[in-house]
């Protein structure tokens, strides 16, 4: 069954500021450059930015937090929208330990930049939509492997305006890492062993 990405009347309009909050200073300028890049093209067409600085008192804001690691009863997670009131709401966290240990050596501002971008669009996407199940394919797929997330192909981040939802999918806390996908569909020089903890993405 397909359905409309952004329609539907759980699908919020207007534009979205991205608000992020980096207390531990985790991402440097080079890293941030990356980031708001990359964020812009992923969610082209649906109104939403990214702001590393204060947000305006009168715009409809998100808050993302870049946290150092995730709560302890999820291990490995690299990202989260939390649900409340039956309705996703406007709180996005992104986990940045568990990302860079996922994409492993050698990466560098540009990769980490779109990884961090690309697990936040995610969650962006299922709080703009109110959608809370994930897709077959895009930016809303339930896993990715490492080395899609460092790519500088953006291509299986895709935006699609169908999402062939994932078959009796029950709702998830975040976005998991494709561990397997991590080993199977790397470049040769890529590949590396899953290591001992390594995340989730949800």
């Amino acid at each position: 069954m397909l359905l409309a990405a952004s329609a539907g009347p759980a699908a919020l309009a207007g534009s979205w500021t991205v608000c992020v909050q980096d207390t531990a200073s985790l991402l440097n300028a080079p890293i941030r450059a990356a980031v708001l890049y990359e964020f812009r093209w992923l969610m082209r067409g649906n109104t939403a930015r990214l702001d590393f600085e204060s947000c305006p008192a009168d715009s409809a804001h998100v808050k993302l937090s870049i946290k150092p690691e995730p709560p302890e009863h999820l291990p490995g997670i690299l990202g989260m929208a939390r649900h409340g009131g039956g309705r996703i709401e406007p709180r996005l966290q992104v986990f940045y330990g568990p990302l860079v240990r996922y994409l492993g050596e050698p990466n560098n501002a540009s990769a980490v930049g779109r990884a961090v971008a690309r697990v936040a669009a995610h969650e962006a996407a299922h709080f703009i939509r109110q959608q809370a199940h994930h897709c077959e394919d895009g930016l809303l797929r339930a896993a990715f492997p490492a080395h899609e997330l460092a790519a500088r192909n953006p291509w299986p981040f895709r935006n699609l305006l169908q999402c062939r939802a994932r078959p009796k999918e029950a709702p998830k806390p975040g976005l998991l890492a494709d561990l397997g996908a991590r080993r199977l569909q790397a470049p040769a020089s890529q590949r590396s062993e899953p290591k001992s903890g390594s995340p989730p993405i949800r």
